[in-house]
């Protein structure tokens, strides 16, 4: 399954705060079952708000837990949406990239970006799903548990 995380849950995951929520998304990550997604400005984003993503990635680039996606091709689908004035959020570059990737699965605690996420006409087939610590305050819920229990939220498209 692949997943995107966004800027402002990174420290969540990758962070000195011990979430349980951002603990056990990171084991999801590390035992294979899912897939972190970058690509376009998301990547820069990531690795300017947490230095341990930065050194993260570059150790487990080859291990196939992270997922590339071209900037080019993230960096267009991102103008055509922000053109069109479809999103709500002021993330558009997250949304192209779960167009672009197939990712399904996405941890943020921006309302308005969850709420892009799980617009049918942005993010379907499968629908988006949200993991968020919003209301949980960082504790592992059984919410949580289910959705990285999934095996469906990564559209099949080629890598």
């Amino acid at each position: 399954m692949c997943a995107i995380i966004d800027a402002n849950a990174v420290h969540e995951v990758f962070g000195d705060e011990n979430h349980e929520a951002g603990l056990q998304f990171r084991r999801w990550i590390y035992s294979g079952r899912g897939r972190l997604v970058v690509g376009g400005r998301l990547t820069a984003e990531l690795s300017r708000a947490s230095v341990k993503f930065r050194h993260w990635v570059t150790t487990v680039q080859s291990q196939g837990k992270i997922l590339r996606k071209p900037d080019d091709t993230v960096n267009q689908r991102e103008m055509e949406l922000t053109d069109e004035g479809c999103c709500q959020s002021d993330d558009p570059h997250i949304i192209a990239l779960a167009q672009v990737s197939g990712a399904r699965l996405l941890y943020s605690n921006d309302k308005s970006l969850q709420q892009d996420f799980k617009n049918k006409d942005l993010i379907n087939n499968p629908r988006g799903k949200v993991y968020t610590t919003n209301e949980s305050r960082g504790n592992f819920s059984s919410g949580h548990k289910k959705l990285l229990a999934r095996r469906d939220l990564c559209q099949s498209i080629s890598d």
